[in-house]
């Protein structure tokens, strides 16, 4: 599935953004590295209610501040996640979320329509929010820096 917003933010800022949650992870786990192709490390995962596993997570592709994609393996399969952040002018960009999930067999695993329907319009409401956040972070800091 793959859903693409037109987000009003520097591309380099979402990009940071996607960038910094990952980092928390990695350092959750107990790492210092950066992130980087080829980094791996383990989270828990969210399976279901109340259900959680640990999986691993590996960057599989890395091209600051452009493109991330991660594998997280768990004993169900693997979902791979790909952002790809394209400039699109000073203050604004598309960002494009893909995610394929694989059953433990490596055979793709398909959505139903309902379902999918709903969670694109969740993922659409999420991207959505981290672009209105970093709008408020950006004047925030333009008010604090005036100010001064």
């Amino acid at each position: 599935m793959e859903v693409t917003i037109q987000a009003n933010v520097e591309a380099k800022a979402y990009f940071d953004f996607i960038l910094s949650t990952v980092q928390t992870s990695l350092e959750v786990a107990g790492s210092n590295e950066k992130i980087k192709k080829g980094i791996t490390f383990e989270k828990s995962l969210n399976t279901g209610f109340m259900k959680t596993e640990m999986c691993k997570v590996k960057v599989t592709d890395y091209v600051y501040p452009k493109i991330i994609e991660l594998d997280y393996v768990s004993k169900s399969g693997t979902n791979t996640i790909r952002y790809v952040i394209l400039p699109k002018g000073k203050d604004a960009c598309e960002v494009t979320y893909r995610e394929t999930k694989y059953d433990a067999n490596h055979v793709e695993k398909k959505i139903g329509a309902w379902s999918e329907k709903g969670y694109r319009k969740k993922l659409e409401k999420r991207m959505n929010a981290v672009t209105q956040y970093l709008i408020e972070q950006k004047n925030k800091n333009e008010t604090n820096t005036a100010g001064q």
